[in-house]
């Protein structure tokens, strides 16, 4: 079984939190304490920029979304699902007084957009390529930290999860809330030895795309992440939370509406294009969605494989890809269907719990796509 491990520490980022766009500007939580427990950040961006469209229009029953919007509605933890095919908004729903304004935690699906963010360095020639190794991407960092093993490290091994360091995410995870340096943490940690690497979920080593950007533009990831690829998807606001030298966290801290994940999943599913616009190559995407792993199932989620910080497998007879955050903030493309997914969830919630959750969601999410064709 493939152990998700973001576990939250309740109200940690707070204070190292930052916001960009319009609306309210990160300052506007509402005072429902359900939702105050969640770090919810209340905006006042209209939802005006999906098309939206009739499931039957689309080839789907308008009986089999209201199914699957109820369905959804049996899980406590559930806060929003969105449908879209053939890039149509045809179901959006949202649960526990959740709105479509809420910037809302994706947690490990910030991996997803760093992965993103680095096809666009590469380019934009910031980067050489997957092959460039830490001792070239953090120079400075390493040149404090003259210990370190680290400095062999591919970019590719990070995105594949197969640096070779020893690290437990279920053990160490809850220190990273709090860690005033991630990448030094990161770059600190010893390597097992095993040659090839085996594959390991690791936290720490997925946070480096995040000064890795910030050494290669000189900005810091928000600010490329900004630039680069959401003020072309018309995302107006994000949150990220940020360590203490300024680092946001490259592999949980990121915050927006459920509408704008969605557009990062129709983005990849439709080959890096967004309105008829090439945002990310399709080649990056394409080297992002193929599986370096054989994981075992989840669920009802099974042939699990990992690519560049994209999860993958079969759900519901069909293949798929993934951005997974904790608690069951999931990003999901279905090619066969042309049809992406998104949804939020309560993620402040024991590991047990927010396991359980998920993969109930994933059952229904399943139920779902065995009905399409």
């Amino acid at each position: 079984m493939v152990t998700r491990r973001d576990v939250c520490l309740l109200g940690a980022l707070a204070p190292w939190l930052t916001a960009c766009g319009g609306g309210s500007n990160g300052s506007n939580v509402i005072d429902k304490p359900e939702i105050d427990r969640e770090q919810v950040i209340r905006t006042t961006i209209a939802p005006d920029d999906w098309p939206m469209a009739a499931p039957a229009s689309q080839g789907i029953a308008d009986t089999a979304m209201q199914t699957f919007l109820v369905d959804a509605a049996t899980i406590p933890q559930m806060r929003s699902l969105l449908v879209v095919r053939n890039a149509q908004l045809i179901g959006e729903r949202y649960y526990a007084d959740a709105l479509s304004s809420d910037l809302r935690h994706v947690r490990s699906a910030t991996k997803t957009v760093s992965s993103l963010l680095i096809g666009l360095a590469i380019r934009d020639g910031k980067i050489s390529g997957v092959n460039a190794t830490l001792a070239s991407l953090l120079p400075k960092e390493l040149a404090q930290l003259p210990n370190s093993v680290a400095g062999t490290i591919t970019l590719e091994q990070i995105l594949q999860m197969r640096t070779g360091q020893a690290w437990d995410d279920d053990a160490h995870i809850p220190s990273m809330f709090t860690e005033p340096n991630l990448a030094s943490l990161a770059l600190s940690l010893p390597i097992s030895g095993l040659n090839p690497p085996a594959w390991n979920y690791n936290s720490a080593s997925s946070h480096l795309p995040s000064p890795i950007l910030a050494h290669a533009y000189g900005l810091s990831e928000l600010e490329v992440a900004t630039r680069n690829l959401f003020e072309p998807l018309g995302i107006k606001q994000v949150a990220w939370s940020h360590d203490a030298t300024g680092n946001n966290h490259g592999s949980f801290g990121l915050q927006m509406r459920t509408r704008d994940f969605l557009k990062l999943a129709w983005l990849a599913l439709d080959g890096g294009q967004w309105q008829g616009h090439s945002v990310v190559p399709a080649s990056w995407i394409a080297s992002s969605l193929t599986s370096s792993a054989n994981l075992s199932a989840f669920g009802s989620l099974t042939k699990i494989g990992y690519g560049y910080l994209w999860w993958t497998g079969t759900l519901g007879g069909h293949a798929i890809s993934l951005a997974w955050g904790f608690g069951g903030q999931l990003a999901i493309l279905v090619p066969d269907l042309r049809i992406a997914i998104a949804t939020a969830m309560q993620w402040n919630i024991p590991l047990a719990q927010g396991e359980d959750s998920t993969n109930k969601l994933l059952s229904v999410i399943a139920r779902f796509l065995q009905t399409l064709k």
